[in-house]
């Protein structure tokens, strides 16, 4: 089956886990499936019971990755801060400003190996709402070497960055542009400096499709979790965008679009396009696991567990 052809239906998304508290961002990995936790951390999410919570004291803890030595870095959204949890919960902060000054609203935190963290600031705003009312494009995004002792801004002028991602052959940072409603990437440089910005894919994903996360399966093709279209896009190797499932609420994703054409919007604007019966509720990123690497875990910040799909063996992706 090829990617165009593959598509989504309701019947095919089923719940994963419960007790989940404002569960954006998912990771999976050999000991399990993980998601970010408005109670101050991360958690181990399980099938059947409540969820074991790791970490503590992060104000909206969202985008987070995991590290060789089992810790995770968490992007303070409330804060504004950069997070270590260690492997036994402990908590400290990495890093709080930048060139003597506050962060922002900081998004996500993609560590690269051991000693290197790329950090997506959606804008220098905090909280980030005030952005989608202005047009200066002041996300950036931050390269972090060793434990945050050294730091740099090496993009700047993104139109509201939400995720980032290093390519599977290390050669390219992704990011996503929201306000944007494109996927973008920068050459990583051997020095770790990034290279000009190239568009992934179409130019816009669509009027008033603001895409939130994104991962890659073992193929290369990107998928992208589009919040305001309750929506899953994949675009495959050669730049071609494809929708497998949405559940857009047509006069909701028409008002988010004027008001981020005018500049105009507000967080009501995006609650509003919450599905209303559908399952999938503000999807805000992905990550693919299972026995055999072809379960997609979803998540969201409009549901309280995850939500899982399966992909066809052609499309399969290996647990991390």
């Amino acid at each position: 089956m090829s990617l165009a052809d593959f598509k989504l239906t309701a019947a095919d998304l089923a719940p994963y886990g419960r007790g989940l508290h404002r569960p954006e961002c998912v990771w999976v990995d050999r000991e399990g499936v993980w998601a970010s936790d408005a109670r101050g951390g991360v958690c181990r999410v399980h099938a059947d019971r409540e969820p074991e919570v790791v970490g503590s004291g992060i104000t909206d803890p969202n985008g987070f990755s995991r590290r060789p030595d089992g810790s995770f870095v968490v992007a303070g959204l409330g804060d504004g801060r950069l997070y270590r949890i260690a492997p036994g919960g402990g908590t400290r902060v990495l890093l709080e400003s930048i060139d003597g000054m506050p962060l922002g609203a900081v998004n996500y935190a993609c560590a690269d190996g051991p000693q290197r963290i790329w950090l997506s600031v959606m804008t220098r705003h905090l909280p980030w709402v005030p952005a989608f009312r202005s047009r200066k494009r002041d996300g950036y995004i931050v390269r972090l070497d060793g434990e945050g002792t050294r730091a740099q801004i090496v993009a700047d002028g993104l139109d509201l960055t939400n995720e980032v991602k290093v390519s599977p052959d290390g050669r390219f940072l992704y990011a996503v542009e929201t306000l944007g409603r494109r996927i973008v990437r920068f050459p990583i440089r051997p020095d770790g400096a990034l290279g000009p910005k190239e568009r992934v894919g179409p130019g816009s994903l669509g009027r008033g499709a603001l895409p939130d996360g994104i991962t890659f399966d073992a193929a290369g093709n990107l998928w992208v979790t589009v919040i305001s279209e309750n929506a899953i896009h994949v675009i495959d190797r050669r730049g071609e965008a494809h929708v497998v499932y949405s559940d857009a609420n047509a006069a909701a994703v028409a008002a988010i679009a004027r008001a981020a054409e005018r500049r105009t919007g507000t967080l009501d604007h995006l609650l509003a396009c919450m599905a209303v019966e559908g399952p999938l509720r503000l999807p805000t990123s992905l990550a693919f696991g299972g026995p055999d690497g072809r379960t997609a875990f979803v998540g969201s910040v409009g549901l309280t567990h995850l939500i899982t799909f399966r992909i066809p063996a052609g499309l399969a992706a290996p647990c991390r």
